[in-house]
């Protein structure tokens, strides 16, 4: 393989572990691209390119995890709708990205109260199995947010978790209010 092909005096020692730099073109690429390679414990190899030629492997390897982290939280979470804008309206855009975002974090620590056999799921097999078809409504009542959910199947685990949460929040050492959602806090009722 041609990975397998390189010289170890190209491998240098970083906090990331051994990394060999070169550079590489493609097809369709203007210009040379830097790629960082490196040799894992299974014997796979891990290929880094980009354009930044001047990246090393010490702030690349973090700069790009972090990015692949944001792509997969994208791409796990386009069931929510995370991937399309409403409108052109940055207040349209601000107000979805918000409620969604929130609609991520009640999906993920519902997850995670519902126990070790549900750890593994996407928030999207989670979402199907108890959210998907479950009718409600989300209103602003001041300082409060209210969402209203009407009976479901799961309705009773459900609401053992959101009944009541600001003083659940409160009683952890939580602030129940949302900075995002302009330090509201929010109130679920199921009927």
């Amino acid at each position: 393989m041609e990975f397998e092909a390189v010289p170890l005096e190209h491998y240098e020692q970083s906090v990331w572990g051994n990394v060999a730099t070169l550079y590489t073109t493609m097809t369709d690429v203007d210009g040379p691209l830097r790629m960082l390679l490196k040799k894992r414990r299974n014997g796979q190899y891990f290929a880094l390119i980009t354009p930044a030629c001047t990246m090393t492997a010490d702030t690349a390897m973090p700069t790009y995890t972090k990015r692949w982290r944001i792509e997969n939280f994208f791409a796990e979470n386009a069931f929510l709708g995370v991937n399309h804008l409403p409108s052109l309206n940055l207040n349209a855009i601000q107000t979805m990205l918000s409620l969604r975002l929130l609609a991520f974090h009640v999906m993920e620590n519902f997850r995670h109260d519902l126990g070790a056999a549900y750890q593994q799921k996407t928030p999207e097999l989670i979402h199907r199995e108890f959210v998907d078809g479950v009718q409600g409504r989300v209103q602003l009542r001041g300082t409060i947010i209210e969402v209203s959910i009407y009976g479901f199947e799961h309705e009773t685990a459900a609401a053992a978790i959101l009944t009541n949460l600001d003083t659940k929040l409160e009683n952890a050492g939580v602030d129940p209010r949302i900075p995002w959602l302009g330090n509201r806090r929010l109130r679920f009722t199921f009927h």
